[in-house]
Formats: structure tokens, C-alpha cells, sequence
């Protein structure tokens, strides 16, 4: 692939960049507006930076370079979209077509098939309601479901978790997303949800990838990847909870979709303490031949293959 800059680097300097990209979405058409999310003329300005100051690259490529197998004279960049949302296939899809990149796709199989990840219930409910009411709203529900449980946290893990949202808005994610248990959760978004957005099985049919349409993206040159099967942290849970979720994930993904030469992971929410030695050999073991985390980050050769950093599109150019 042609080299887009004329600033020429030592092979030793170079790195990779590994773009992690979520909601892509036409912001003036959109019914959730408040939702976090990069407009789609934004993607296409970006990606078109990106391919000026970048040598865009495949996953072969990039694993390549990681094992020192690939010395390039300019600094690499990998695009990466997690939750395997309709979005990438309607939005994004034609712009990394358009401009023959190499786009990974990471997919919560379990959604696939039906039904509304728990933090895409949150995303929702909040771009739906105003702040003040939607924590409202969670606090007087969790009085009930489980009074012992505050949202008071150490703000700079809150920080460190929710890089871009307010310490307000971090510390309810975080309560949501992290400190209560999956029964505690998934009740108390159920309900919300049910109550204020409707369907769930209608909803998730809009926002989620098909398969059919997952397997069309793999045929224009994109990879497809494993984003858990339901899209919970992943260490915290029982070894047992955490091996099933890697294998319904893998097996959908076997099951649905063409074959690949390599299929990589990206772990769900992403932090340190979301995965543990025990899922990447768990990974190893069921042939994903990489993963990403959300810590942020540069790559460069010797960089562990399942802890591969990513940046978020505001860190990207």
C-alpha cells in the first residue's frame, strides 16, 4: 500500500496505532442525539487524515510488525469497531471500501442472535432522558433491588474508566457497569428499558449487525472478531461464566461466518481488571490470534499480542 508521508522514520521508531471506534452515526438524523457518537462526515474527515499521516494496514500486517517480522519506515495505523453495530455496515463500511482499509469488526454474538447488551441499555436510556432524571431514576429503583450499593467511587478510578464523560456521568456508568452484580443489572435495566424504549428484540434488530450482513463485510475484505457472547466484564466472573462466554462466542462466530486466516478479540470494557491470564490463554486456546483492550496507548514490536492498546478517535490524529 502506498506510503502517505514523506517523514520517513527508523524502523526502531515506528509504531502502531490502533483506532477503536463505537457509535458511528448520522447526528442530524439520529433519535437519540444525546448518544456519544461520531458523526458520520467526521468519520469520513478523519479516516481521510488518517490515511494522509499513516501507513493503514491490515491485521496480518500489524501483527507482523508486533513480532518484529515487518520494519516500515512510517507509523502504522489499525482501525478497529467494537459491538458489531449496524452503524459500521451502513456508515462505515463504504468509506473503508471506498479507500481499500482494512476494517476489525468485533461482534457480542449473543446480540446477534437477539436481545440488548447491558451497557448499550445504559448508552440508551441515558442519550434518551436528561442526566438529572436518568440518575434519578436508577438510584430510586436501586433502593429497592440493592439499597446497600452507592455510587460513590474514587474519582480517579472514575477517571481513568471514563476518560471523556463528566465525574458525574463516570460515576453512575461506573455503578451500572461495574459495581453491581449481573442479576442486580440486568433487572434493573430490563425494567428501565422495557419501560421507556419498548421492545428489546425490535430494538436490537436496528442496532445490531446480521450475520448476513457480517458475512457481506468479510467478503469486501474486512475481518469480523469476537466481543464476548453478552458482553460482561470478563475477570470478574466465575471461570466457568468466563470460559462459556468464550466459547458461545466462538462458536456463533465458526458457526455464522466465513472462514478467516486470523481472528482477533477485543475485550469487553476493555481495563486491566477485565481480563486476567487465565482469558488469554482461554483465547489462545479457542484460536483468536490476538486481542485489544481499551488501555490507551501506541504499540511496538515485542507488545504482547493479547494486550494490544488502543486509542479513542479523539486521540487518533
Amino acid at each position: 500500500m502506498a506510503i502517505k508521508t514523506d517523514q520517513t522514520k527508523h524502523a526502531s521508531e515506528a509504531s502502531l496505532r490502533v483506532v477503536m471506534y463505537h457509535y458511528v452515526r448520522d447526528k442530524a438524523r439520529t433519535e437519540f442525539p444525546r448518544l456519544n457518537a461520531i458523526s458520520s462526515d467526521g468519520f469520513r474527515e478523519q479516516i481521510a487524515n488518517l490515511s494522509n499521516r499513516y501507513e493503514m494496514v491490515t491485521l496480518e500486517a500489524a501483527l507482523a510488525f508486533l513480532r518484529g517480522e515487518y520494519q516500515p519506515d512510517h507509523d502504522l495505523c489499525l482501525l478497529t469497531f467494537d459491538d458489531g453495530l449496524k452503524e459500521h455496515y451502513r456508515e462505515v463500511l463504504p468509506v473503508l471500501v471506498e479507500r481499500r482499509i482494512q476494517g476489525l469488526f468485533f461482534v457480542i454474538t449473543g446480540c446477534v442472535e437477539g436481545g440488548v447488551a447491558a451497557v448499550h441499555k445504559n448508552h440508551f436510556l441515558m442519550a434518551a432522558l436528561d442526566f438529572d432524571t436518568y440518575r434519578s431514576e436508577v438510584l430510586k429503583r436501586l433502593r429497592s433491588l440493592a439499597p446497600d450499593v452507592s455510587e460513590d467511587e474514587d474519582p480517579l478510578v472514575v477517571r481513568n474508566t471514563y476518560r471523556w464523560d463528566t465525574l458525574e456521568v463516570g460515576k453512575i456508568k461506573y455503578l451500572v457497569n461495574f459495581k453491581l452484580g449481573d442479576s442486580v443489572r440486568r433487572r434493573l435495566l430490563d425494567d428501565m428499558f422495557a419501560d421507556m424504549l419498548g421492545d428489546e428484540a425490535a430494538f436490537a434488530r436496528g442496532l445490531y449487525l446480521s450475520w448476513d450482513e457480517a458475512r457481506e463485510m468479510q467478503g469486501l475484505g474486512m475481518l469480523i472478531g469476537g466481543h464476548s457472547h453478552t458482553h460482561v466484564p470478563l475477570a470478574p466472573q466465575k471461570a466457568v461464566r468466563q470460559r462459556e462466554e468464550l466459547i458461545n462466542c466462538a462458536d456463533a462466530l465458526h458457526s455464522h461466518l466465513r472462514d478467516q486466516e486470523l481472528w482477533p478479540f477485543a475485550y469487553p470494557h476493555g481495563k486491566p481488571d477485565t481480563f486476567s491470564e487465565a482469558t488469554n490463554l482461554a483465547l489462545q486456546g479457542l484460536h483468536f490470534d490476538s486481542a485489544f483492550v481499551t488501555v490507551v496507548g501506541d504499540n511496538r514490536p515485542g507488545q504482547d499480542l493479547y494486550e494490544i492498546r488502543r486509542v479513542d478517535p479523539k486521540d487518533a490524529v
